[in-house]
């Protein structure tokens, strides 16, 4: 299956830094006692910026270990074809 992402173009100063999100609280549960979900495989750290063109919303490993093909488009490029 070939699944295709319009994404926004890497941040013109490059990457950023640091991310706020590393700051916060680690949950274990909701509040009702119910635990979290536990994603595996995952190959981004979180709260990195994972929604421009390099960092592919982090699905490329997942999606082509599972035998399908991701195709990024940049936003500007699908504008122009508009």
């Amino acid at each position: 299956m070939k699944i295709l992402c319009v994404l926004y173009d890497d941040p013109k100063g490059g990457m950023p830094k640091s991310y706020p999100l590393k700051d916060l609280p680690k949950l274990e549960k909701y509040p009702d006692g119910m635990t979290l979900p536990s994603p595996k495989g995952r190959d981004f750290n979180p709260g990195e910026l994972l929604g421009c063109v390099s960092g592919e919303l982090g699905l490329r490993k997942f999606l082509e270990s599972n035998g399908h093909e991701l195709v990024i488009y940049k936003q500007l490029w699908i504008t122009k074809l508009m």
